[in-house]
């Protein structure tokens, strides 16, 4: 099983349409990919908390998961026409990003 990392900086003025569109056109897309597995999107605690927890600074406020069992899978999606119109559309709406990819070597899921 692999991990895309996706991480997006978003602005607060598109904060909104950004969960909006992974909510309806992002993951219903990935859904019908070989090999996926689940995805998620993540928001960054909001500066107080961050501050609180003493929290490692970054420049991204989102962040994508998405799990694949595979590299190929994952690069099958890539280059998928969904991901071709969805990647523009969601990569548009930020003003950085960057990713990181990860095999996955353990879990510890509650069933």
């Amino acid at each position: 099983m692999i991990l895309l990392q996706i991480y997006f900086d978003i602005a607060p003025a598109e904060a909104d349409a950004f969960q909006e569109m992974y909510v309806t056109q992002y993951a219903p897309a990935l859904q019908k990919q070989q090999g996926y597995q689940r995805s998620r999107l993540l928001r960054l605690f909001p500066a107080q908390v961050a501050t609180e927890i003493e929290a490692a600074p970054t420049e991204f406020t989102y962040q994508m998961e998405l799990e694949f069992d595979s590299e190929e899978n994952r690069r099958r999606w890539v280059n998928s026409p969904e991901h071709g119109v969805l990647w523009p559309l969601a990569s548009g709406m930020a003003r950085t990003v960057a990713w990181r990819g990860y095999d996955v070597t353990a879990t510890d899921e509650r069933a």
